[in-house]
């Protein structure tokens, strides 16, 4: 298994309701990636990672089998728990075979209630 990082989510979404003074927190988040592959069959995954004063952590979104060349949506919720000062969230994808060849279309990170807007897409190649 391959991992490749994606983008970096900012702080801006995943900040977003943070209740003040907490130094134990936690959000939900829908997330969702178009991602096209080429080169290569195998398993396909969509991760949010990220490191806080606890350590490293990773939440799975999603995963497929990719069984030709075309295009798969990885989608889904997850809950983040986070704990004192955050370093970094970002998105990653793994992929089961390293002859796989990708390219993430769109991705979306939203905090769970709020409104979606066209800052919660991370990327979009069109």
């Amino acid at each position: 298994m391959i991992e490749k990082f994606i983008a970096k989510v900012p702080d801006r979404i995943w900040e977003e309701g943070r209740p003040a003074r907490l130094r134990i927190w936690e959000g939900e988040y829908n997330v969702a990636s178009w991602v096209r592959v080429t080169g290569a069959t195998g398993a396909l995954e969509l991760l949010i990672t990220y490191s806080d004063e606890a350590g490293e952590h990773r939440a799975r979104v999603d995963s497929t089998e990719i069984r030709a060349d075309g295009s798969a949506l990885l989608s889904g919720m997850v809950r983040l728990r986070f704990t004192g000062k955050v370093e970094q969230v970002q998105v990653v994808l793994v992929l089961g075979n390293p002859q796989m060849r990708f390219v993430v279309e769109e991705l979306y990170v939203q905090r769970r209630g709020s409104t979606l807007s066209r800052t919660d897409k991370l990327i979009s190649n069109y």
